[in-house]
């Protein structure tokens, strides 16, 4: 699936001047860009999300330093992350050099080492936020989904990548309930069993990231929905125990 068009229509005329130019400079560097996540998501959703994150399978760090003097624009880095911001207009966009996780153990933060886009993919959350858009001239718009997450779009399903995810990263409990309130989709069969499985694994996780998803919920529209849905698989009891 080639979504170069919906792109060109859906992005502001600030923030595409900006893509084209990440484009561009990516090519002249030998690198490759591809916008991923949420963004990629929405857009096939047909829902407004400005908020764009890239992947870069080189130097991200490199590639944002190019862009930030080409356009004049403010530029803040990372370089231990390999993560760069730049601020256009009223535009942020983050970009981040291709990487892959690991966890020592359930619940800690996982160690990053360089990647490339599949292994960027491999580590997300869910099938629906772990699709890719390339931006080289060579296949613009061109749709990377090797977990199946249009179809999950599609069928309407919250669906984690492996049977290990809500072990690694319980957090991923709540964010999976928050997209589920949000969008009105169910969760995936297999997705469920092992949501409800690993509730207990929240306790492995600490108290300021759990903080940080309940404040992620309580900015949704309707916060109400994903309290109570949590509250009926005992993982609000969890946390507060």
């Amino acid at each position: 699936m080639n979504l170069a068009l919906q792109i060109e229509r859906y992005l502001p005329q600030q923030l595409l001047e900006l893509v084209r130019d990440i484009s561009k400079e990516a090519n002249q560097l030998g690198q490759k860009a591809y916008l991923v996540g949420g963004v990629v998501r929405d857009l096939l959703l047909g829902y407004p999300n400005f908020d764009l994150d890239l992947v870069i399978e080189g130097d991200a760090v490199k590639l944002a330093q190019r862009v930030a003097e080409i356009r004049q624009i403010k530029l803040i880095t990372h370089p231990r992350f390999g993560t760069a911001k730049l601020s256009y207009g009223n535009f942020t966009l983050d970009i981040a050099t291709a990487r892959g996780e690991t966890y020592a153990k359930p619940g800690a933060l996982p160690m990053v080492t360089p990647g490339t886009l599949n292994d960027d993919l491999f580590r997300r959350d869910f099938s629906i936020n772990a699709m890719a858009i390339s931006l080289m001239p060579s296949n613009y718009g061109e749709l990377v989904d090797p977990y199946q997450g249009r179809s999950d779009l599609e069928h309407h399903l919250i669906r984690i990548l492996h049977p290990e995810s809500f072990s690694d990263d319980a957090t991923r409990i709540l964010r999976a309930i928050r997209y589920e309130q949000r969008l009105g989709f169910e969760l995936e069969p297999q997705t469920a069993q092992l949501l409800e499985q690993y509730i207990p694994m929240l306790d492995t996780i600490s108290g300021d990231r759990i903080r940080h998803e309940l404040e992620l919920i309580f900015r949704e529209k309707h916060p109400e929905y994903a309290l109570k849905r949590l509250g009926e698989l005992g993982a609000l009891q969890r946390i507060n125990s």
